[in-house]
Order: structure tokens, then sequence, then C-alpha cells
């Protein structure tokens, strides 16, 4: 990709009946929960029965447990499936609302969004990141650099390490207008791009840089390797 280790093979039209049935697999996700159907520890069937009994494809079954994921109401543990996790309702319905109200956003569009929030988060990430936040980041660039490593997708944990710089502003709205953005941004490189194993350690130490930025509490440095991080990518909106 430009930005993420993945390489553009060809623009995809997103088909709004896939869109849909995402937001349908969802909406049936929370309602299973709603009725205690579905309690925290529970894990869900598989992708496979998923499919069968919500006659969706394994692919939108997929996109719509990566966006409950991201919104904290549902976790996938290795060798052990999507758990759900022990969020409480409030805090399902309100996000849960943010998700269904976006309406189907454009690549270039989502992309735009990101870098404006990125790009403005950064400066205060290097000037006001808590502890815990910043040990959440080097956590998130140690996930990073361990699936690219290991040669496995590492879609999701980029975005993750993205997500925590974010996160390190102390802004909860620049924070909570990136965590809606997020999934469907997943979505869409899984869509239009395959994973460029050659890119790895360019990108790997591209996040070093950025990390190294913030930790050295100086936004000018910081706000530098973001921007060089992103030549790629706003070379690709541009087009």
């Amino acid at each position: 990709m430009l930005e993420h280790g993945l390489k553009l093979i060809k623009p995809v039209v997103d088909n709004d009946n896939d869109f849909g049935r995402e937001v349908e697999v969802m909406n049936k996700i929370k309602a299973l929960i709603e009725k205690h159907q579905l309690e925290a520890g529970d894990r869900l069937p598989s992708e496979r029965k998923l499919s069968t009994k919500l006659s969706v494809t394994r692919n939108q079954v997929r996109a719509a447990i990566q966006k409950l994921e991201f919104y904290g109401i549902i976790k996938t543990m290795p060798q052990s499936g999507s758990i759900i996790t022990g969020i409480g309702m409030p805090s399902i319905n309100s996000m849960m609302i943010d998700v269904l109200d976006l309406e189907k956003p454009d690549f270039r569009s989502l992309v735009e969004t990101r870098v404006i929030i990125e790009t403005q988060a950064i400066i205060l990430a290097a000037t006001r990141i808590s502890d815990e936040n910043l040990l959440e980041l080097e956590e998130a660039h140690i996930d990073f650099q361990e699936k690219i490593t290991n040669g496995e997708p590492s879609v999701i944990e980029d975005l993750k390490f993205h997500l925590a710089i974010v996160k390190g502003s102390e802004n909860t709205v620049l924070y909570g207008l990136m965590k809606i953005i997020v999934p469907d941004i997943i979505g869409h490189f899984n869509k239009e791009h395959i994973c460029d194993r050659t890119q790895g350690n360019k990108l790997i130490e591209e996040h070093l840089n950025i990390l190294n930025g913030i930790k050295s509490g100086d936004s000018k440095i910081a706000s530098q390797a973001l921007e060089t991080h992103f030549i790629a990518l706003r070379e690709y909106i541009k087009k």
C-alpha cells in the first residue's frame, strides 16, 4: 500500500449492497446483546455460521466484526475467535449511532479527514501525551513491527498505531472523530490493496521516527516525521 506497506492494484467501486449488509450484521449483533442473548465474555459464532444464519457473505461478516472491534464492542482473541466485551449498553448505543449515522464515505474523503486530524493531533500529542497513552503508542508500534517482521497482515495494527497518536493528543473530539472513520478506512484498504512486504522495514522506521518525535516533546520534529510518512498518501489523494 502507498503508506501502509500495501500496494494499490486497481480502484474498486464500492458496492452499496455490501455496505448495507455490513450495517445489517452490526445491527443484528447489537440486538443480540441488547436482548441478553449474548453477554460479556460470550464468543460469537464462527464467520461461516454467521454468514449462513444472516444470509450474507463471510467478507461482510468479517468487515462488520472489524468495525465492532474498533468500537470496543467485540474483541478478537488469537485462537479463540471474537468475544463480546463487558462494555455497558449505553456506550454501545452511543457508539452504534455514530457508526450507523455516518453515510458511506468515499475513500478520498476518509483519507483527507484522517490526514487533517492526525496533522493537528500530533502537535498536541508531542506536548501533552500522558505516560499511559505514550505506553499505548509504544505497544502499538511493537505490535505493528511484529506483524511486519512475521510477514503477517498489518493493516489493523498500523491504524491502531495512528489511532494511538490521536489519543495522545488528549483531545477527545479529535479522538472520537478518528475512531469513527478508521473502520471504514480499513475496509477500503482491504478491498483495494494487497500487501507489499518490500516496504515493511521503511514503514517500521517511519513509525519509530514518529514515536521518537512525540517522546522528544518537540512538535516540529514529530510533525515532520508524520509528514514524511504521509508523502505517498498525499500524492495518492491528489489523483
